[in-house]
């Protein structure tokens, strides 16, 4: 699994720098589908807490503060609550939940359904996102339509979810570590997949500047496809 994990950190992190979501959804479907939904969220989180470290530090200069803690606000108490439970459900329920989270996502970006929150609702939303990302992961759905209510828009945009994903991600740590999700044999695969994670960023900082808005939407569309297909074979 070390190469395997390896190339997927890589290009987890050159999408989500690129795009500002997908990464995480990519990682967890594949993952999972290998080696089931409580691998998947367990070596990714602590992973995907670094990255989006990482990614904070990179646009340190856009990132928005007000947003961003009243984002935390909702979020961390909410993963973290969530988080407790996720090792007691069954890997099925997870894999169904995951399903439903991926499909949502495709839906949003062809168009057959648009979430246009208040910006008065950053707060609020940080909860629910707080409980989907803990149980399914990969809540850039919501969260990137909650951050452009709330008027943040190219680096801003970006660098305020990375913000908003240390967060969830802090929340859903202390979460799965209270309700013994993590063991000492992820310490590998989670380390190797936050380096590989935190090269993406490096790469796809760069990338940003030389690729169009065209190009950009059709890599955030593919990866989600791929995503939807490789959710529903892990269920199979």
């Amino acid at each position: 699994m070390i190469v395997e994990l390896l190339v997927l950190g890589l290009f987890a992190g050159v999408l989500t720098t690129i795009a500002g979501m997908g990464g995480g959804l990519l990682l967890i479907v594949v993952l999972s589908a290998l080696k089931g939904p409580h691998y998947a969220l367990a070596v990714t989180t602590p992973a995907l807490l670094v990255a989006n470290l990482h990614r904070a530090y990179l646009f340190r200069r856009e990132v928005n503060l007000t947003v961003a803690k009243a984002f935390a606000l909702g979020a961390i108490p909410a993963a973290l609550l969530a988080g407790y439970f996720v090792p007691r459900l069954p890997a099925l329920v997870l894999q169904m939940v995951l399903i439903g989270a991926t499909l949502l996502t495709l839906a949003r970006a062809l168009g057959l359904y648009t979430w246009k929150p208040s910006p008065r609702a950053i707060t609020t939303g940080g909860a629910g996102i707080g409980i989907l990302t803990a149980t399914a992961g990969g809540a850039g759905v919501l969260t990137g339509p909650l951050f452009l209510s709330a008027g943040l828009k190219g680096a801003a945009y970006i660098g305020t979810v990375a913000m908003g994903a240390v967060c969830l991600h802090f929340g859903r740590v202390l979460g799965y570590g209270l309700g013994g999700l993590f063991d000492a044999t992820f310490m590998l695969p989670m380390t190797l997949l936050a380096v590989a994670l935190v090269a993406g960023n490096v790469a796809g900082k760069g990338l940003r500047k030389k690729i169009s808005t065209k190009i950009e939407s059709a890599v955030e569309m593919g990866a989600l496809v791929v995503c939807t297909v490789v959710a529903l074979v892990g269920v199979g």
